[in-house]
């Protein structure tokens, strides 16, 4: 899972310490596999247990065994808990609350495995819209939005997502796109959207047609957006005088591209190459970087931030001046 370290505008608590909170988040998500994994083995080593009572004494002692073995990890998960750090402590309030439905609803690792990444991704949203002391308004549609779900799930634990963020360049904000930050370059992506039998004629000029049957009309080149993406970023770059490539990429899950012009330096990937790109952005073996984590930091200084005071926070300065 990459980690979601801009949503908009929101405040992020990745702009804040970036050496940190990558580790963190790694680390918390591999307890909370364990300890979910564990208690799902729990349950269903329970429910054979019931099933086989009285057939074997002794494999019965060897699962009760297993199951106080179990029980005792959980009892650590427990106390491990309450030494969390109050960011921590927040994250962990949640896992407690979602644990019991996803153990009882899965019925094999597999569906185990989805129900917790679909529960991380909750986490995710809460890093990438709160911070110990303030909070942004999260709009509700991002629990729903495919591709940021597609780009927070997906992606490997070493990438860095900015998701629609919001920079902020000569007084004046910029709406972007994708941009990915892995341990090698940039991706600015953009995506393209379409009936599944859409073809989109891809050319250097501003518009491109999207053919749907018998019928046509033109869109606004995707490649508009990448270059200006690209340009800010690049320009970020050299402001800091960093070097780092950057890629520009065209994504079209579920249509066509048809692709017959020269000296386009865009990554066109349409439904026929899509499992393919995917499957190369997954096999990424190289860790975190530090001229990674530095670019990302460099970003995330460029971008704007919304964000209030929390309202536990308002309420103890309130309670300090009386």
């Amino acid at each position: 899972m990459a980690h979601l370290i801009k949503l908009e505008d929101y405040i992020s608590r990745y702009q804040f310490d970036m050496q940190r909170y990558p580790t963190q988040f790694t680390r918390m998500k591999k307890e909370r596999w364990y300890y979910l994994k564990n208690e799902w083995e729990h349950l269903n080593v329970s429910v054979s247990m019931d099933e086989k009572e009285g057939e074997n004494s002794v494999s019965h002692g060897e699962q009760s065994n297993t199951v106080m073995s179990t029980v005792k990890k959980l009892k650590g998960w427990r106390l491990f808990q309450k030494r969390k750090t109050t960011e921590d402590k927040e994250a962990a309030s949640s896992a407690e609350e979602e644990k019991d439905r996803i153990t009882l609803k899965a019925n094999s690792l597999d569906d185990l495995k989805q129900l917790f990444l679909d529960d991380i991704f909750g986490s995710q949203l809460m890093w990438a819209s709160s911070s110990l002391l303030e909070r942004s308004y999260l709009n509700p549609k991002y629990k729903y939005d495919e591709h940021l779900r597609f780009f927070a799930q997906k992606m490997p634990d070493n990438y860095f997502l900015m998701y629609l963020p919001v920079f902020w360049m000569k007084q004046a904000p910029i709406d972007m796109d994708i941009i990915l930050i892995t341990p090698s370059e940039v991706h600015c992506i953009t995506t393209l959207e379409g009936s599944e039998h859409s073809i989109f004629q891809a050319s250097s000029e501003r518009f491109w047609i999207e053919q749907v049957k018998k019928s046509e009309r033109k869109r606004l080149s995707p490649i508009v957006s990448l270059n200006r993406m690209a340009s800010i970023i690049s320009d970020i770059m050299k402001e800091n005088h960093c070097e780092f490539p950057i890629k520009k990429t065209v994504l079209s899950k579920d249509c066509f591209i048809d692709h017959n012009a020269q000296g386009l330096k865009v990554e066109l990937i349409d439904k026929r190459s899509f499992s393919q790109w995917q499957h190369k952005m997954k096999k990424h073996p190289s860790p975190i970087k530090s001229h990674q984590l530095k670019v990302a930091k460099m970003l995330l200084d460029h971008c704007h931030t919304s964000a209030h005071v929390r309202q536990e926070i308002e309420d103890t300065k309130e309670n300090d001046n009386e």
